[in-house]
C-alpha cells in the first residue's frame, strides 16, 4: 500500500505543477508612457500600415499633408487612448465568457490513519467527488455573459463614435477659427483704408471729428478681435489634437480642410420621423441596453435555476484491516431553509431596472433627436438670411465700384460699401458654424454622418 499512498499524496502537487499558464509581470512606467504620447506623429508608418487595412480610405502619397473629417477620425481611432480602453473592457467581457462556462472541478479527499492502541492497524481512505450542475446553471450563466460582452462591443463601437465626434467639433472649430483669423485680417485692412480715409475728409472740413473718433474706436476694437481670434485658432489646433490623441506638434505643417461644409443641407432633407426612426434603430446606446436587458433575463433565469441543489457524485475507497472498502455516496444540499427567494428577488428587480433603463436611453434619443433637428433649423434659418443680407450688399458693392469708374461718386463710398459686405461675410461666417455644429447634434443624435462625408470603418484592434 505504500507506492499507493505516495501516488495519492503526490498527484494533487503534479496536477497543480502542470498549470498551463504562468504569471508574467507587466510593469508600466509613467514616464515612459508620457515620452511616448509626446512622440506620436502622424507621419508614424505604424499608422500608415494600419490605414491600409481600412478598405474605405485609400491613398497614394504619405504622409498626407491634407486631412479631412475621414482621416483625421482613422487618426483618432488609432491614437486616442479611450478607445484602448474600450477594447480592453470588450476583451475583459469576452474572457468573462470563459470564466462562465467552466466547470467545476472534481475533488479528492486522503486520510490515511492507524487503529490502536493494542493490535495497530493501518487505516487508508481515498474519497472522490465529481460535482455536477442541474437545471441549466451553466447554459445561463454562458447567455448573460455572451449578452455581456456584446454590450462591450457596443460600448466600443459607443466609444468609436465619441471619438468621431469629439473630432468633427475640434475640426470644424479649428477649421472655422482658421477662416475666422482670415476674414478678420481683411475687415482690419479695409478698416485701416476707412480710417485714413475719414481723417483725409476731416482734415478736408467735411466730416466732424467725432466721426473719426468712432471710427479709430471700431478700428481698435476690430484688432482686439482679431488678436482674440488668434488666439482661439491656437486654442482650437490644442483641441484638435487632444481629439485624436497626438501632441500639437504632431499637427505642424498640415493643412485641415472639410468638404462641404459651406453646403449644408436643407432641413427639408431631414424629416424628423425618417431622422426620429432612424436613430432609434441606429442609436448603439440603444441596442446595448438592449443586451443588457437580455442579460438580466439570463441572470433571472440563473438564479431561478439555483433553487434546484447540485449533486456531488462521490465514489470512495478505504483500507482497513487488510480490507478493502469501495463505497458510492450521492450529496447535495437541501433546500429547506430557504429557496434561493433573496437573489430572485434582487434578479427581478435588476430585470425591471434594465428594462426601465433602456425606455430612458428610447426617450433621450428621441428628445435628442427633436432638440437636434430644432437647433439646426433656427441655425439654417439664420445661415439663410446671412446669406441674403450679402447677396444685397455684393449688389451695393457692385453699384457703388460702377458709380466710381463713372466718376459719379468717390473711393470712400467703396471702401465703406466693402467693409459693409465684409461685416456681413464674418456674420455669415459665424451662422455657417453654428450651423455646422448643430449638424453634427443631428450626427450624434443618429450616430451616423449625415455630410457628405462617409461612414469610417473601425477595425476592431489597433496593433501597437
Amino acid at each position: 500500500m505504500k507506492p499507493l499512498v505516495l501516488v495519492t499524496l503526490l498527484f494533487p502537487a503534479l496536477l497543480t505543477g502542470c498549470a498551463p499558464h504562468k504569471y508574467h509581470a507587466a510593469p508600466i512606467a509613467p514616464a515612459s508612457l508620457a515620452a511616448g504620447l509626446y512622440a506620436r506623429s502622424l507621419d508614424d508608418p505604424e499608422f500608415r500600415a494600419w490605414v491600409k487595412q481600412n478598405e474605405g480610405f485609400q491613398t497614394s502619397a504619405w504622409p498626407l499633408e491634407v486631412w479631412d473629417l475621414q482621416s483625421i477620425t482613422l487618426a483618432a481611432f488609432y491614437f486616442n487612448p479611450d478607445l484602448d480602453v474600450a477594447r480592453a473592457n470588450a476583451a475583459l467581457a469576452d474572457a468573462a465568457i470563459k470564466t462562465a462556462a467552466m466547470k467545476p472541478n472534481p475533488s479528492v479527499s486522503f486520510g490515511p490513519g492507524f487503529q490502536g492502541p493494542a493490535d495497530t492497524q493501518f487505516i487508508m481512505g481515498l474519497n472522490f467527488s465529481l460535482p455536477i450542475e442541474t437545471a441549466g446553471k451553466r447554459g445561463y450563466r454562458v447567455a448573460a455573459a455572451e449578452h455581456l460582452s456584446e454590450a462591450s462591443r457596443l460600448q466600443l463601437g459607443q466609444v468609436a463614435w465619441t471619438v468621431r465626434s469629439r473630432v468633427r467639433v475640434a475640426l470644424v472649430d479649428h477649421i472655422f477659427a482658421l477662416k475666422s483669423v482670415e476674414l478678420l485680417q481683411k475687415e482690419v485692412a479695409l478698416r485701416g483704408e476707412y480710417v485714413q480715409r475719414t481723417e483725409t475728409r476731416f482734415r478736408a472740413g467735411e466730416i466732424p471729428l467725432p466721426d473719426v473718433t468712432a471710427a479709430r474706436i471700431d478700428l481698435f476694437t476690430l484688432r482686439q478681435t482679431l488678436s482674440i481670434a488668434e488666439g482661439q485658432a491656437e486654442t482650437t489646433e490644442a483641441a484638435l489634437a487632444a481629439a485624436v490623441g497626438v501632441p500639437v506638434s504632431a499637427l505642424n505643417g498640415k493643412t485641415f480642410v472639410l468638404p462641404g461644409a459651406d453646403q449644408p443641407p436643407q432641413p427639408d432633407a431631414l424629416p424628423p420621423q425618417s431622422i426620429r426612426a432612424a436613430a432609434v434603430q441606429n442609436r448603439l446606446d440603444v441596442r446595448r441596453a438592449l443586451e443588457q436587458y437580455e442579460a438580466s433575463q439570463s441572470t433571472l433565469q440563473l438564479q431561478v435555476a439555483q433553487q434546484y441543489p447540485d449533486i456531488n457524485l462521490g465514489p470512495g475507497y478505504s483500507y482497513e484491516e487488510a480490507t478493502n472498502f469501495i463505497s458510492l455516496s450521492l450529496s447535495s444540499v437541501l433546500p429547506i431553509r430557504n429557496q434561493n427567494q433573496g437573489p430572485i428577488a434582487e434578479a427581478e428587480a435588476q430585470r425591471k431596472l434594465a428594462g426601465a433603463q433602456l425606455l430612458s436611453v428610447q426617450s433621450g434619443v428621441i428628445a435628442d433627436t427633436d432638440k437636434a433637428l430644432a437647433q439646426y433649423t433656427a441655425s439654417y434659418t439664420t445661415l439663410d438670411g446671412a446669406t441674403k443680407a450679402i447677396r444685397l450688399l455684393e449688389q451695393q458693392e457692385q453699384s457703388a465700384k460702377r458709380l466710381l469708374q463713372a466718376g459719379e461718386t468717390e473711393q470712400f463710398t467703396v471702401v465703406a460699401a466693402q467693409l459693409q459686405t465684409s461685416v456681413a461675410e464674418r456674420a455669415r461666417f459665424d451662422a455657417l458654424h453654428q450651423a455646422q455644429l448643430s449638424l453634427g447634434l443631428i450626427e450624434d443624435a443618429l450616430q451616423k454622418p449625415v455630410d457628405l462625408g462617409g461612414t469610417v470603418n473601425l477595425p476592431k484592434q489597433a496593433p501597437r
